[in-house]
């Protein structure tokens, strides 16, 4: 997929030593209209988190996973996409509107 990052990434370490990335990319053609989670792991998590900016245009490939499960008010059924990313890049140019 390609979009723009309005979360930059995010990195943590897992307490086994694993990096984590987290950022939010919107896929859609309105701002705001898809913007999907993003998780990386591993040592490229730590390079994408150091290169990558707030409005940068990216490319994402991964698979996308879906998770199910009750929300802590109430505990109503929810459902959240998340992408799994292998490989986020810059990319040049600009988005199409």
């Amino acid at each position: 997929m390609c979009g723009r990052l309005i979360k930059p990434p995010a990195l943590r370490v897992t307490p086994a030593g694993a990096a984590v990335a987290h950022m939010i990319v919107d896929c859609g053609e309105q701002p705001g209209e898809l913007a999907m989670a993003v998780v990386m792991v591993g040592e490229e998590a730590r390079t994408v988190a150091a290169a990558l900016k707030d409005g940068q245009i990216v490319n994402v490939r991964g698979m996308l996973r879906a998770f199910a499960g009750n929300n802590r008010e109430g505990g109503l059924r929810t459902s959240r996409l998340e992408v799994h990313a292998d490989e986020v890049k810059a990319a040049g140019g600009k988005m199409r509107n």
